[in-house]
C-alpha cells in the first residue's frame, strides 16, 4: 500500500458515512460524511451553506472547490473528536482554510499548535500578524530580547506589519528597557 493511500484512508475514515452524519462534502472527488449540525455551530460560512436559501441546502452532495482534500479534511476534524494533528508544513494552510471557512475554534486550535512550534520568532510574529492570533504574538513577542527587537526591522517586512503588531513590539521593547 502506497504511503498516499495509506494517508488518504486516515482521512476517508475520520469522515465516514455514520449514523451521525447527514451531508455529503466532495472535494477532489472524495467525500467527506459531515454533521451539518455540527459544522454549523461551528462556523457561519456552514450555517449559510446548509441552512441558507442556497441550492446547496437540498443537494445530497456538495462540491467543495479549489482545495486540498487532506487539508480540508483535517481542517473539519479539528471541531471533532479527536482530531487529525496538523503539521508545522501545512499550519498556514489550514489558517487561510480556517478563515475562508470561518472555523474559530480550528483557528484557536491551530494557533495553540503554532505555540507550541519550533518556528523561529520572526515566523510567529508573521503568522501572528496575517491571521489576527494574539496568543501567538504574545508568546513570540514575550519571548524577544532587546537586541532581538532593536533588530527586528531588518527581520519582517515592516510595511506589511499591522499597527497593532508594532504597538506589542513596542510594549515590549519598552518593558525590556524598564519603562
Amino acid at each position: 500500500m502506497s504511503q498516499q493511500t495509506a494517508t488518504s484512508g486516515v482521512y476517508e475514515l475520520k469522515f465516514a458515512l455514520s449514523d451521525k452524519t447527514d451531508a455529503i462534502l466532495v472535494v477532489d472527488e472524495k467525500k467527506l460524511h459531515v454533521n451539518k449540525t455540527v459544522l454549523s455551530c461551528h462556523s457561519e460560512f456552514f450555517n449559510t451553506l446548509f441552512n441558507g436559501e442556497f441550492k446547496e441546502k437540498s443537494m445530497t452532495e456538495i462540491p467543495i472547490e479549489d482545495i486540498d482534500f487532506e487539508d480540508f479534511a483535517t481542517l473539519l476534524s479539528l471541531v471533532h473528536p479527536n482530531p487529525i494533528k496538523p503539521k508545522e508544513e501545512n499550519a498556514e494552510k489550514l489558517l487561510e482554510l480556517a478563515d475562508r471557512f470561518m472555523l474559530p475554534a480550528a483557528k484557536f486550535t491551530l494557533e495553540l499548535f503554532l505555540i507550541a512550534t519550533p518556528l523561529t520568532t520572526m515566523q510567529k510574529i508573521q503568522l501572528a500578524d496575517k491571521y489576527k492570533l494574539d496568543g501567538l504574538l504574545n508568546q513570540a513577542v514575550a519571548s524577544l530580547a532587546l537586541n532581538e527587537i532593536c533588530g527586528i526591522r531588518s527581520k519582517l517586512d515592516f510595511k506589511r506589519i499591522s499597527d497593532n503588531t508594532k504597538a506589542v513590539l513596542f510594549v515590549r521593547m519598552l518593558d525590556i528597557m524598564g519603562y
